[in-house]
């Protein structure tokens, strides 16, 4: 299945986690799991259930001060190698200059007992604004962020740690 993504990839980032898939799918899969190792997560509500492909949830997040919430709807649930989600609101302020944001995540194996997670980030600029937050300061800020979230999935994926309070 080819994906057609609503929005161009703005970032992409991978990590190796030392755990097999049956590990780490479960992980992404389940949006409650959520609050175990997404950093800026302090909780998440289920709106659709069953979770597949055209259901939502709301996530309450924190990044830096500022707490907010978004509700991500669910594009694509290809079960044990990828899944995708676009914001469809946002407390954050996002929408002001950014458009049809989203993530994809995709596990493949890396060897064994190893899954590679690849974790890839899309939107469209909007107007000044979103072409200003394309700097490559904004940019290296947001692959932090990236790479934050990734080192807590492997943490919690291999030893059970839960990700620091937001």
């Amino acid at each position: 299945m080819n994906l057609e993504l609503p929005a161009r990839v703005q970032g992409r980032d991978s990590i190796v986690i030392d755990a097999p898939a049956e590990v780490v799918w479960p992980l992404i899969a389940d949006s409650l799991a959520l609050m175990k190792w997404g950093p800026p997560v302090q909780y998440v509500e289920v709106i659709d259930e069953p979770e597949g492909v055209g259901t939502r949830r709301r996530i309450h997040a924190k990044f830096g001060k500022r707490s907010g919430q978004f509700v991500e709807r669910r594009l694509v649930h290809d079960e044990h190698r990828r899944m995708a989600f676009q914001i469809e609101e946002e407390t954050f302020g996002l929408f002001r200059f950014l458009e049809r944001v989203g993530s994809i995540m995709e596990i493949e194996p890396a060897g064994p007992g190893q899954t590679r997670l690849v974790w890839s980030f899309f939107h469209q600029p909007r107007g000044i604004l979103g072409r200003i937050m394309h700097s490559p300061v904004i940019l290296r800020q947001q692959r932090r962020n990236r790479r934050r979230a990734l080192a807590s999935l492997k943490a919690y994926a291999e030893h059970g740690t839960e990700r620091p309070e937001p």
